[in-house]
């Protein structure tokens, strides 16, 4: 009767999504199939009025999701809670202003962000419940410019399940679309290419999942795109994890070319310079992105060497405090590596408060909290008048970083735990453990104990998040200076800023 019910349904979803609504909401939810009974009825009115563009019936369907999240909050309602508040916020999307929409909808997209980053967590979670959060993360980072993120989140979703072509399509997609954008390697087309390829060699999931209009825009896209190189493996080891890892500092998250010499070759657009009298002398900026460059690639190559013991001089004795905990400049080191990515985001910030002229002192910017007024009753915390006035002109990538700085410095942000952990690594005691559960060493609030490997993992997680922030802040001086050579009448003299090597 439950499984009839549920393909009749789906079925009126597809061919009359208003008369779905009208049965859903006439399905009683009692008895001993209350749980089934829900869960169809939210998922009907959720599908349907998304198909509508029926904020009310997405609305019901979501108050019953909260609803059963509260009963049953395993995986798959979290799932589903989520999808839900992707619709809410999608719903009306093409009726609004692009900064307004983002604004009016920012509460129902961090609560999807945070659902969605739960399931992932998830280590008991299904792999088909997993892949599909990572890409539906990533579409939301995508839409506010976080390219990197959504790029890291797709070759996730793809590692946890290599078919999914949804998520290789969408990324070669938005590599395609940063590559016509100019500054990249022949290897970002190239990476382009090898996902398009794969997505079409998975055809029928895309079908499954985003329907036959995405498939045919697949094969479009790969058909457009010669066939890739074949590409021998990289054997520095170092090369290797950088690549492995998705560490380079590079205009998109791409492919290690040796031939380039380098890792880490993000570059500033072309500055119009706004102190003429200055003379022939590269502005300031280009000295703060050096150190951003400089201080990220320090803290990727700590990452590396905390890995390997033989590399620190053994010139410390230290006691064994009988719980299988790491003591030693390696640890040390991997320590530090994680504090030193993370502290990047206030130089982001600070970079950006010169740079967009945003008028606060430089030893009064942090990262969290340039983007957005202070928290008001009335108004909650609104983009700054000059951010929004940035944003609504063309800086998108603005948003992002506001976006990101959310998710890391609101009490309830996806990356709060990193803020966290960077304060501790800073403020007080990080103690590593090799062996056992780092629970049951002798505690006190001065020290926070975990795992050594789980360490790791937030590590470079802490250097994709400043790799990301860095990445962000070069797009949106790009859109900015766009947006400045139209403005400008007239000829433009140049000065070639040359490489400091």
């Amino acid at each position: 009767m439950l499984s009839e019910l549920s393909s009749h349904l789906n079925a009126l979803v597809d061919c009359d999504p208003n008369l779905a609504v009208r049965e859903a909401r006439e399905i009683v939810v009692d008895g001993p199939n209350r749980f089934n009974l829900m869960s169809l009825r939210a998922a009907t009115l959720v599908n349907a009025g998304a198909l509508l563009g029926n904020q009310d019936a997405i609305g019901e369907g979501l108050e019953l999701y909260r609803e059963l999240h509260g009963l049953y909050p395993m995986a798959d309602i979290t799932y589903n809670l989520a999808n839900g508040l992707v619709a809410a916020a999608n719903c009306g999307a093409d009726n609004s202003e692009w900064v307004d929409h983002q604004e009016q909808t920012r509460a129902y997209r961090a609560e999807a962000r945070r659902c969605y980053w739960r399931v992932l967590q998830d280590g008991d979670a299904d792999p088909d419940l997993r892949t599909q959060a990572w890409t539906n993360i990533a579409n939301l980072f995508a839409k506010t410019y976080r390219l990197s993120e959504a790029h890291d989140a797709r070759l996730s979703a793809l590692k946890v399940d290599p078919t999914n072509g949804v998520a290789a399509f969408c990324a070669a997609l938005d590599l395609m679309w940063l590559f016509k954008r100019g500054g990249c390697s022949e290897l970002t087309r190239m990476e382009a290419v090898m996902l398009a390829k794969q997505a079409l060699r998975n055809k029928e999931r895309i079908v499954q999942y985003a329907g036959a209009r995405v498939a045919a825009k697949v094969e479009a896209l790969a058909s457009e795109l010669s066939d890739s190189p074949s590409r021998s493996h990289h054997t520095n080891p170092f090369i290797r994890w950088v690549e492995e890892e998705r560490l380079t500092l590079a205009p998109v998250v791409e492919l290690v070319d040796p031939s380039l010499g380098k890792l880490d070759w993000l570059t500033l657009p072309g500055i119009l310079e706004r102190e003429p009298e200055v003379g022939s002398r590269p502005a300031p900026l280009f000295a703060m992105f050096n150190m951003l460059k400089s201080d990220f690639a320090l803290a990727r190559d700590l990452a590396w060497r905390a890995s390997d013991e033989s590399v620190w001089p053994k010139t410390g004795q230290f006691a064994d405090t009988l719980d299988y905990a790491l003591y030693g400049p390696d640890t040390s080191a991997l320590i530090l590596a994680h504090r030193t990515a993370l502290d990047l985001l206030d130089k982001v910030a600070v970079m950006a408060n010169h740079y967009f002229e945003l008028g606060l002192a430089p030893n009064k910017v942090s990262f969290g909290r340039l983007w957005r007024d202070s928290a008001d009753k009335k108004t909650g915390t609104p983009l700054t008048k000059k951010v929004e006035v940035l944003i609504r002109a063309g800086v998108y990538a603005m948003y992002g970083l506001a976006e990101l700085a959310d998710d890391y410095d609101g009490s309830d942000g996806i990356l709060r735990s990193q803020k966290d952990l960077r304060n501790s690594g800073t403020h007080r005691f990080v103690v590593l453990h090799d062996f056992g559960d780092p629970s049951r060493a002798r505690q006190a609030p001065e020290i926070e104990h975990l795992n050594h490997s789980d360490f790791i993992a937030e590590a470079l997680r802490a250097l994709r998040v400043a790799r990301s922030a860095i990445q962000m802040i070069a797009l949106a001086i790009s859109q900015h200076e766009e947006i400045l050579r139209k403005q400008t009448d007239g000829m433009i003299g140049t000065l070639v800023v040359p490489d400091h090597h």
